[in-house]
């Protein structure tokens, strides 16, 4: 990831990467960077959809949902980020969206099934939120990096933006996946496959960084 990119400008990257995926063409979701050793954080205002959020179209606000920095309208979804935030101080970045295949995947209301070599990065590491209520989802996540809130959209999270962003546009692919085959029965990956698959694609392929890196590259030639 480029380190000399601010907070908004890594934002703005991933709201607008997020929107040529599919994740976002309407109003709702939201992306978020905690604010270095303060209990804080940046997000996107709620009335642009993502394809649309510019550097003025992001807030700075606390854990209390005080705006610090902006005045535009937030999202009443924020509520949650804090949640996740102090339960997880590993965590730096979190992705929100209602894309059309990781709602669908929260329409069955359970967890994505590992039914390909990329799902492994699933495979121990998704929480099924027992509801859409903001205060369920900080307390569910534990150790994972996905949230599936049943009926609602999926949640993603990250040690920065480019892992939580590009681990975000896979869960939709996978979910994708998932929903298309759910109705031929299709098998899962072995158990015992998965955790070798896992490494292979995340520590030795550094698929999340190199997906990142293509996200960035796809908002670039937009431009």
């Amino acid at each position: 990831m480029d380190n000399s990119l601010s907070p908004k400008e890594q934002i703005v990257i991933a709201c607008k990467a997020l929107a040529l995926y599919g994740c976002g063409s309407g109003i709702g979701g939201h992306v978020s960077i905690r604010v270095p050793n303060e209990e804080a954080f940046w997000i996107n205002v709620f009335d642009r959809t993502l394809a649309e959020i510019n550097n003025e179209d992001l807030l700075m606000i606390d854990f209390e949902g005080n705006i610090l920095e902006g005045d535009r309208e937030v999202s009443i979804g924020h509520e949650f980020h804090p949640g996740i935030y102090r339960a997880r101080e590993d965590i730096n970045s979190i992705v929100h969206t209602h894309g059309p295949w990781g709602t669908a995947l929260a329409g069955l209301a359970r967890p994505l099934k590992i039914r390909h070599n990329l799902a492994c990065l699933f495979h121990n590491n998704q929480a099924l939120s027992p509801d859409d209520s903001f205060s369920s989802i900080g307390p569910v996540i534990g150790d994972s990096d996905t949230v599936i809130i049943p009926w609602h959209g999926c949640i993603t999270v990250g040690t920065n933006i480019a892992r939580a962003a590009a681990l975000h546009v896979t869960l939709e692919d996978m979910a994708r996946l998932d929903i298309l085959l759910e109705p031929s029965g299709a098998p899962e990956l072995p158990l015992e496959w998965r955790d070798q698959l896992r490494d292979l694609v995340d520590d030795k392929a550094g698929y999340l960084e190199q997906t990142w890196e293509l996200m960035c590259r796809r908002v670039t030639a937009q431009k």
